[in-house]
């Protein structure tokens, strides 16, 4: 369960920078959509971050209060890896080399010791250099898929753990239940969109709207469902 934490630590660290509403919103304001359209994906996107960031805030206080050293520095490694790694994702994925050489260049040799490292897989290292939008989507709907595998079994070893748990599996399951509407936001945002990035020509502003609004509230440990609307 110490592990499972640590790896749910550092991968919503991760998202916490590569939802950041200051990434997303410079790649929104380029894309080919209506106002409307960019700013409902927008606001959605921004419920979306701020859930990311209260579960990273509340795994990293469980961690915390075990006041072990050990567990103390890995924490702190974890964190930082994680918002290493999201910096590394964020740039690679929506910055190309004439836009940003510095950055590109900084985020490949992370993205590069990552892989020596074993902490960036083959199957992630591919999705990381510039596409287009909903090609981000798509992997998200991958990446919020095995953040909902590790709050489950966190959930179902909570029990066991108390120390680590403090008798919080019922937030665990709601991490898990988010991580869902999570990947179901993207879902629906790369299914609303072209490879071009326009919107398909089925799918209306008002039909982006409905199918969003019913799955982006926003949750996580300690707030009621719809809490952040």
């Amino acid at each position: 369960m110490l592990r499972l934490c640590l790896l749910a630590l550092e991968r919503e660290e991760n998202v916490a920078v590569a939802y950041n509403e200051n990434v997303l919103g410079r790649r929104l304001a380029a894309l080919p959509l209506s106002d409307t359209a960019r700013g409902l994906i927008g606001e959605t996107l921004a419920r979306v971050w701020h859930n990311e960031e209260m579960h990273a805030a509340y795994v990293r206080e469980a961690l915390l209060r075990l006041e072990d050293p050990l567990v103390n520095a890995r924490t702190f490694f974890g964190q930082v890896a994680g918002l290493a790694g999201g910096w590394a994702a964020s740039v690679r994925q929506h910055k190309r080399w004439s836009d940003a050489p510095f950055p590109r260049a900084t985020a490949t040799l992370l993205t590069w010791v990552g892989a020596a490292t074993g902490r960036v897989p083959q199957e992630v290292r591919v999705h990381l250099d510039y596409c287009t939008f909903q090609a981000f989507c798509r992997y998200n709907v991958h990446t919020e898929s095995t953040a909902w595998l590790c709050w489950q079994r966190l959930a179902e070893l909570a029990p066991h753990a108390p120390a680590l748990a403090h008798g919080q599996a019922d937030d665990f399951r709601r991490v898990a239940h988010d991580e869902v509407r999570h990947r179901q936001v993207f879902k629906i945002l790369a299914a609303a969109l072209t490879d071009h990035d326009t919107l398909r020509p089925d799918v209306t502003e008002e039909v982006l709207c409905t199918r969003l609004r019913a799955v982006s509230t926003v949750s996580g440990p300690g707030v009621t469902s719809g809490g952040g609307n």
